[in-house]
């Protein structure tokens, strides 16, 4: 019997990084094969639906980040949280069905089951490329210059990745014992959106509130990549590495539930 364990699943990730890419690129494909615009959509969504938020928010209830500014100022920053929010809903949504919706895969023994959560992962960091490539265009053309913090990005996500690897281990490990949790998770990603500082600044919410926002794991994300891409800040030193910390802490406990569930996934599947 195969002795399951963190450091296999890890040493697994690594060794099997061409399935890895494999499965990323047949995902990516398969979600747009049988549209008529095809990978276009990867583009036309994230505009779409910034579109229809613009509209909203800054059109028909007239906000203004911090109270000030105008829609050059408020889509930016917008668009930034949006960003973060889908990372992580993407990433966690497809986890509860990933180990259901694939039998086959776990009646293999040799088949590395703890590459799919990863895969969901990449595609989701693959959309959010395209999404960064519009924003930066947009402070382009609203600021007319990127500034240099931009080279932070990738330490900035590093913390929301681990988080986001974290809970799509363990919610792919809970899906396959508890379907509800399919339905639990999709109503939880869209009171995060709304419960995240996407469409207003932590600044801006009361005081209490402000506590509160800052438990939420994707609340420092937002706020530092609004920081590197939009002001042209550096982030804060401190809370990025509670929250690197918290991040790790949370891929390593995702990731050992999912291996010591995971002999019991062919009896159920």
């Amino acid at each position: 019997m195969t002795n399951y364990s963190i450091g296999f699943a890890l040493r697994s990730v690594y060794q099997h990084r061409d399935l890895l890419r494999s499965l990323t690129r047949r995902d990516i494909e398969v979600k747009y094969r049988a549209s008529m615009l095809g990978k276009l959509w990867i583009v036309l969504y994230p505009m779409m639906m910034l579109g229809v938020y613009t509209f909203v928010f800054g059109g028909v209830f007239s906000s203004r980040w911090g109270g000030k500014g105008d829609l050059t100022d408020f889509v930016p920053m917008l668009y930034c949280g949006l960003i973060v929010h889908a990372i992580f809903a993407e990433t966690v949504s497809k986890a509860p069905f990933l180990i259901v919706n694939n039998p086959n895969y776990v009646k293999k023994v040799v088949f590395p089951l703890e590459l799919l959560p990863v895969s969901s992962l990449f595609v989701a960091l693959f959309n959010a490329t395209v999404s960064f490539a519009l924003l930066l265009l947009m402070v382009l053309v609203f600021k007319h210059s990127v500034h240099w913090t931009i080279v932070l990005l990738p330490l900035v996500l590093l913390p929301l990745v681990l988080f986001a690897i974290g809970c799509a281990w363990l919610v792919a490990a809970l899906g396959v014992f508890f379907r509800d949790i399919e339905q639990f998770i999709g109503i939880l990603m869209s009171m995060l959106l709304f419960l995240s500082p996407v469409f207003y600044s932590t600044e801006s919410a009361p005081q209490f509130a402000q506590h509160l926002l800052m438990l939420n794991p994707i609340t420092l994300p937002i706020e530092d990549i609004r920081k590197v891409v939009v002001l042209g800040q550096l982030p804060s030193l401190e809370p990025w590495l509670l929250s690197l910390l918290i991040g790790t802490g949370v891929a390593l406990m995702g990731l050992s539930v999912f291996e010591k569930t995971r002999p019991a996934f062919a009896d159920v599947v």
